[in-house]
């Protein structure tokens, strides 16, 4: 895993659609792609209700970013 700080928009979206993997979760979504927000010791499924609270707003986040998930390290900062 890489740490990196990004930004972007955060949403709870359904995600992987027919497949095992199908969920409602916390998205984030950057100019380049898109990342399932994920917090050590929070929900490895579903929605983290900690994260859900920035749905809308533009943040920025720290954290280690795996394949197609990123592990917030640092508490996401809204940009205004």
């Amino acid at each position: 895993m890489t740490t990196r700080t990004v930004q972007g928009v955060v949403s709870i979206r359904h995600t992987a659609s027919g497949s095992k993997s199908e969920q409602t979760t916390v998205v984030l979504t950057t100019d380049e792609r898109s990342w399932l927000l994920r917090r050590p010791g929070g929900p490895s499924f579903g929605v983290d209700d900690d994260l859900a609270r920035y749905d809308g707003k533009t943040v920025e986040v720290t954290g280690e970013t795996g394949p197609g998930v990123l592990l917030v390290t640092e508490e996401p900062r809204e940009i205004t």
